[in-house]
């Protein structure tokens, strides 16, 4: 059975709105995060976490056969933008 562009490109949009969804359901929780770090008073950015995360996704994508560099990159942005949302939420001036 062949399978032509169109049909590739679908599963790629398939596979866009799931990512979507699980950055929905991240934020979702991130939400949850910066109630407890207000009700707790934990900064919003903590660098060796941030650090953690992005090592953790690197070495997991690299085992998935992503490049680490790409991954790191890509966790960058998600955790640059969940802490713009958690300080404002909280109300807090970013570091």
């Amino acid at each position: 059975m062949a399978v032509d562009l169109t049909d590739l490109r679908r599963l790629i949009d398939g596979i866009d709105d799931q990512l979507l969804d699980l950055l929905a359901e991240r934020i979702a929780v991130a939400e949850r995060v910066a109630a407890y770090k207000q009700a707790t008073g934990i900064a919003v950015r903590l660098p060796d976490r941030i650090e953690a995360v992005k090592a953790r996704c690197a070495e997991r994508g690299a085992t998935r056969g992503l490049d680490p560099a790409y991954v790191r990159d890509i966790w960058a942005r998600i955790i640059e933008e969940t802490c713009r949302l958690e300080e404002r939420l909280i109300g807090a001036t970013p570091a």
